[in-house]
């Protein structure tokens, strides 16, 4: 508006003018009225560039009438001084010279102007905004037309495609250039129409301003100077600065009469006076009749009563209106309803995928987090390992000085304890070979009984489908159950083999089946004899095994009970509590066997203890290598190959029975077979689990099977790479075990040969070396820890990334659904715009009616008055009811008295009902009203609901696009050619490649040129449905203004 108004050259106010010349006395002559604008209006193009150098330019000038100190205040020139009262003196008097020909307009007027104006107002924002919009497509056009332009090198196959789409591309630039062009040109005539109605208001504001505007005349309580008033110090002006008067005439003497002492009226006089300022405004008379006018009350009743009766036809017909006004408001009512659950359904789509990301990315960083925090964990295990090698090389030293202090009793004990570990340790080595032998026997007999069950029901099914479809699956757990299962599908093979003997060719493939199922059934028999006889060996061992530790114990005087009878599990616990005894019993022998000299008996006899546990478990080494000789004899003599365990476990039993003991061996032995037995046992657990779970994934569907088994490998391989890791730190640990425990026994020797000066500093070593070897214990049990934390992490990231996935698939899956709601939207726009018209027609019609109404109320109020003024003449002419009775008595008889007040009191009732019609008319027009508010807020909030909906559209369409854009970028990528020389058959490559590229290009940009024309036509209906309620809301406020203003209930 502003924009406009500069480039046309000028303000539509009043003012100072430039280029204006002036008078002798130097003020500036009043202008004429400004003529017309001129009808010569500049080229669309123009108008378009103009409009958009304002947009880029960001209204600058706008800004500029702005302080910069201080926003709430205008800008002022910088050559004005506000401060000199006599350039302030001047100023005023040309302002009031200039404004004295200014038109007045009256208070209805200037509502009127004001309406116009903001009506004006918010069509030029409106027009605004759509050029903005249309500018933005006219530069994607003109983008579109020079990808197609002819002047390109480029060559295709498409040649007259492509040529089609230039000319597409022209048209659609043309066409954008053409709406940018209509559309400044409407803007243009707005703002042009727009300045009319400003420049009436601003000449009524200054012309009101002058009319009223004086001077004050205090001048005894300043300073003067010469006889002149000073003005802030300084003199004032040579002419009079208090010689204005509210007349037309600012060079007019001010009427002395005047009040100028009146703080309240010392700058402005009333707006009652009229004619010159010396006299003031009279107030008019009523003129007193000659007569009563009897006859012409009777007259205006009658006119009343008429007036009366068409009011309550109107009311009626106001009353149908507004019926048919209700119904048409529960259609928009529904209409509304269904829009919004539509919109909420939109909406709780959109927040479902935003929550389902927000949780991807949530769990993500957590993955991150938890692997940040694993990867801190790993780097405090490996410093705590570092101090804890620094701590063993100072040990170390420290054992080095006190070596020559140690005895070779001590030294042997220690090579016994050692060996009898080892032979342990063997012993464990060799159960734990065989319970895994046994397990992956009974895994591969349970498949392959599976797989023969699952075989035998659909052959039982093959025999009789109708009757023996509902056979069941096998879905037993066990190995019994299985063969259990096998031996009632083998009899009901047999039972329908029976039935159906017709058949022979059938019979004999299924004799055939039932054989081989059998030689089957009976192979897994055998498997699983071996299976629990090998079950039955192991268990027998782990008994002979506890019956030696006990009796080792029971020599060494040690309270234990005897071994249970029981499953493995449990002659394993009772191997694990007689071992954690034993090392028990070794520690509390090596720490007796510092005492001294005086304790050389207890040594002795730990030797002698020791002795026999070595001998124990070097016999246990040697009928394990002759049982091995003799299982592989049978083995040679029945099947001529070895087993499998053999190679398992060929590495375990390399262990030499012969070596002599010695206190270092036994104990490293005794501490490597409970290591055995608890990887055995944690070993025994992994395989029970994976085992069950083979068997829920033979439970369910072949693809989930495949999915599942391939991520079982993956976490299998994962578990022995675990494990690998685990058995390599383990033997590190081993390893560093036996270098503290050589460096044991040397300090041991050195505390042998001084034991009274070294028994507190070995006793204090022995201490620290446990607390070393705790924390060792501690940090490999952390770092395994750790790895299976990582190793869950790795999951969880590949759930996470298979989340990404799913969550990818359902976001295509919204954008479809985008694409139908868009379509929806488009039906329910269309059925929004049939609507907003019907109800621009009702209310088109309402506005009439309320004019009518308006005009009757007028009328009413008019004849009340005139009532009113009638009756006021009466009493004033011929006195009060009394007197104007006493009077009518005495010129006329009892008869003609009865019979007027009759008339009296049947007129006075009529009125009496006319104004209480009135009053329901009253109150009913006031319900109207507030139903039609209530109507246009809703309205109100069905057009917000749609413009929030249609924002959202937006933010999904952005989405869509750039979507768009990144699978055109992945189409469009050019392939990795395998071959660098590849010729002929890599320009046969590229051509289809730039075919290909053509076609979709050309598919694309169809499909955004449909999409474009929908969304303009999207918009237009949107701008036209706007501008209806905008239309409709105007008219409602002015209605509802004016009736505030004139209907009241009396």
């Amino acid at each position: 508006m502003n924009g406009a108004a500069t480039r046309r050259g000028g303000s539509g106010g009043g003012g100072v003018g430039g280029g204006r010349g002036e008078d002798d006395y130097g003020r500036m002559p009043a202008p004429a009225v400004q003529p017309p604008l001129s009808t010569v209006a500049p080229t669309g193009k123009a108008l378009v560039d103009g409009y958009r150098n304002e947009t880029l330019e960001g209204r600058e000038g706008d800004r500029a009438r702005l302080n910069p100190l201080n926003t709430n205040q205008p800008q002022t020139s910088p050559l004005v001084d506000l401060k000199d009262s006599i350039q302030v003196h001047l100023l005023t008097e040309t302002a009031l010279s200039d404004s004295k020909s200014y038109e007045i307009l009256s208070q209805e007027e200037v509502d009127s102007l004001k309406k116009q104006i903001q009506s004006l107002g918010m069509r030029v924002e409106q027009a605004r905004a759509n050029l903005a919009i249309q500018s933005k497509y006219r530069d994607a056009a003109i983008s579109m037309a020079k990808l197609y332009s002819p002047g390109g090198k480029r060559k295709s196959l498409l040649g007259n495609r492509m040529s089609d789409s230039a000319k597409e591309a022209e048209m659609e630039k043309a066409a954008s250039e053409r709406r940018c062009e209509e559309l400044a040109s409407e803007l243009f005539q707005l703002e042009k129409s727009l300045m009319e109605p400003q420049r009436r208001l601003l000449q009524h504001t200054a012309g009101i301003l002058q009319l009223t505007h004086r001077a004050s005349s205090k001048k005894t309580g300043q300073p003067q100077l010469l006889g002149q008033p000073m003005m802030n110090g300084m003199p004032g002006s040579p002419e009079s600065l208090y010689t204005y008067t509210n007349t037309r005439n600012s060079m007019e003497i001010p009427n002395e009469q005047l009040d100028f002492n009146n703080k309240d009226k010392d700058l402005y006089l009333s707006l009652e006076m009229e004619g010159p300022a010396t006299t003031r405004a009279r107030k008019n008379t009523l003129e007193i009749p000659i007569k009563s006018p009897i006859r012409e009350q009777n007259a205006q009743l009658r006119e009343l009563r008429e007036e009366v009766e068409r009011y309550k036809e109107e009311i009626a017909r106001m009353k149908e209106e507004n019926e048919q006004l209700k119904t048409a408001e529960q259609q928009l009512r529904s209409e509304n309803t269904l829009i919004k659950e539509e919109h909420d359904r939109v909406l709780d789509e959109h927040a479902q995928l935003k929550r389902s990301e927000e949780q991807l990315s949530q769990d993500y960083a957590r993955a991150e987090a938890e692997k940040a925090r694993l990867e801190e964990m790993e780097e405090q295990l490996r410093e705590e390992h570092a101090r804890a090698m620094e701590e063993n090389t100072r040990m170390k030293d420290e054992t080095t000085r006190s070596k020559d202090e140690s005895g070779s009793r001590l030294q042997e004990a220690d090579s016994r304890m050692r060996a009898i570990e080892q032979q342990m340790g063997a012993q464990m080595d060799a159960l734990q070979a065989q319970t895994s032998e046994q397990q992956r026997t009974i895994s591969i007999t349970e498949s392959r009984l599976e797989d023969l069950n699952d075989k035998l029901r659909d052959l039982i099914i093959a025999f009789n489908p109708a009757k023996n479809g509902g056979f069941g699956h096998p879905e037993a757990e066990t190995l019994e159950e299985q063969l259990d299962y096998l031996e009632n599908g083998l009899n009901a093979a047999i039972e329908e083999q029976q039935q159906q003997a017709a058949d022979l060719t059938k019979t004999d493939k299924v004799v055939a089946e039932a054989a081989v199922a059998s030689s089957e059934a009976a192979a897994l028999a055998t498997t699983l004899s071996k299976v629990e006889s090998s079950f039955g060996q192991t268990e027998v061992r782990l008994q002979n095994l506890n019956r030696q530790v006990l009796f080792i114990l029971q020599q060494a005087n040690v309270d234990q009970a005897p071994p249970p009878e029981g499953d493995l599990n449990v002659q394993l616990d009772y191997l694990e509590d007689s071992v954690d005894k034993v090392s028990s019993e070794i520690g509390r022998v090596v720490e007796a066997s510092m005492a001294g000299s005086a304790s050389k008996r207890d040594l002795e006899q730990v030797d002698a203890v020791l002795m026999g546990l070595w001998e124990i478990i070097q016999t246990g080494y040697a009928e394990i290598a002759q049982q091995k000789a003799a299982r592989r004899q049978a083995r040679a003599l029945g099947q001529g190959t070895p087993d499998d365990d053999e190679d398992l476990s060929s590495n375990e039993f390399e262990g030499d029975t012969n070596e002599p003991y010695s206190l270092q061996a036994f104990s490293a032995k005794v501490q490597w077979l409970y290591a055995q037995a608890t990887g055995l046992r944690e070993q025994k657990y992994i395989l029970q689990r994976q085992i069950k779970q083979q068997r829920e994934l033979n439970n369910r569907s072949e693809s989930e099977k495949d999915q599942e088994l391939q991520a079982k490998k993956e976490e299998l391989e994962k578990t022995h790479m675990l494990l690998d890791d685990s058995e390599r730190a383990a033997q590190e640990s081993q390893e560093k075990l036996q270098k503290v425990l050589a460096d044991l026994d040397t300090m041991q020797k050195a505390s042998a040969a001084n034991e009274t000066a070294s028994a507190s500093s070995v006793k204090v070593t022995q201490e620290q070396l446990k607390e070393r070897n705790a924390q060792l214990s501690a940090l490999e049990s952390e770092y395994s820890a750790v790895q299976t934390r990582l190793a869950t992490v790795e999951s969880n990231m590949s759930s996470v990334q298979n989340q990404l996935i799913q969550a990818n698939e359902s976001r295509v899956a919204a954008e479809n659904d985008l694409a139908a709601l868009q379509s929806q939207l488009a039906t329910a726009a269309e059925a929004s715009s049939t609507a907003s018209k019907e109800v621009e027609k009702l209310q088109a019609d309402l506005k009439q009616k309320d004019e009518e109404l308006e005009a009757m109320n007028m009328m009413v109020i008019e004849l009340k008055t005139e009532m009113t003024i009638a009756k006021a003449e009466l009493d004033g002419a011929y006195g009060s009811r009394k007197q104007r009775a006493a009077e009518a008595a005495k010129f006329s008889n009892n008869a003609e008295t009865a019979e007027l007040n009759a008339q009296v009191v049947k007129l006075r009732t009529e009125l009496e009902a006319a104004l209480r019609d009135l009053e329901d008319i009253t109150k009913e027009s006031i319900n109207a009203e507030k139903e039609k508010l209530d109507l246009e807020s809703k309205l109100d909030d069905a057009v917000a609901v749609k413009a929030r909906l249609e924002q959202e559209v937006k933010v999904l369409r952005d989405r869509l696009d750039k979507a768009k854009e990144e699978l055109d970028k992945e189409r469009l990528r050019p392939p990795n050619s395998p071959v660098p020389g590849a010729g002929a058959g890599a320009g046969a490559g590229r051509a289809g490649a730039t075919m290909l590229s053509e076609q979709f290009r050309a598919t694309m940009k169809e499909e955004r040129r449909k999409f474009q024309e929908e969304l303009r036509e999207e918009q237009s209906k949107r701008r036209k449905l706007e501008d209806e309620l905008r239309a409709l809301k105007r008219g409602t406020t002015a209605s509802v203004g004016s009736r505030g203003g004139l209907l009241s209930p009396r």
